[in-house]
């Protein structure tokens, strides 16, 4: 399977491609001038990875990472999009948009007591945070079950496993973390400050 990572600078790209690494895919990215690309360095030595500058090639799945008005130029037989800044579904186009809880995990904006999504900080002692967020390392294992399967829909909706009642969404995942949430917490805290610069 070839994939084609859409804005992979950004930070949910970088863990999307790491996925799909540790899994034997081979993986192309194309990168969002307008972030910074400090994140590239830490891709490392890879032959499955290459930067590509353009999207001539024909992919087997295209996943685009926050928002890009040209989804159509993407050659791909099956598209996802990963909206940020509260983007909805695009109307007319062939891809499954996926709409996710708050995301979080290292390299994204964030200090010692919280996250910046959508440009609002979030602390980590919010009741948004504790009843609406989801690390990225339990997103991106199922994110790469989606991309294996057949059958996508227009829009799929991602919930922690505890908003199970709360949502009657017909097209709902739900997902249980691994690790508790506080674990993922406390580590992103330790990537912190340990890597503060790059951030």
């Amino acid at each position: 399977m070839s994939i084609l990572i859409v804005n992979c600078n950004h930070w949910i790209g970088f863990h999307i491609i790491n996925t799909l690494l540790e899994h034997d895919f081979k993986v192309d990215g194309i990168i969002n001038p307008s972030l910074q690309d400090d994140l590239l360095m830490f891709f490392g030595r890879n032959s499955d990875f290459q930067m590509v500058n353009n999207n001539k090639r024909e992919y087997s799945t295209c996943v685009i990472i926050g928002d890009n008005p040209n989804v159509e130029e993407f050659k791909a037989k099956n598209k996802w999009l990963l909206p940020m800044n509260g983007i909805q579904k695009l109307e007319g186009t062939d891809l499954t948009t996926i709409h996710t809880p708050i995301l979080f995990g290292e390299w994204m904006p964030m200090n010692e007591n919280g996250i910046y999504h959508n440009n609002k900080f979030i602390p980590f002692d919010s009741e948004e945070f504790k009843n609406d967020s989801l690390s990225i390392h339990s997103f991106t294992p199922v994110l790469l079950q989606l991309i294996q399967t057949s059958g996508q829909k227009n829009e799929l909706f991602v919930h922690a496993r505890q908003e199970r009642e709360k949502n009657t969404e017909k097209n709902g995942i739900y997902i249980r973390e691994s690790e508790s949430k506080w674990k993922y917490v406390a580590d992103l805290k330790k990537h912190y400050k340990r890597h503060g610069k790059f951030y």
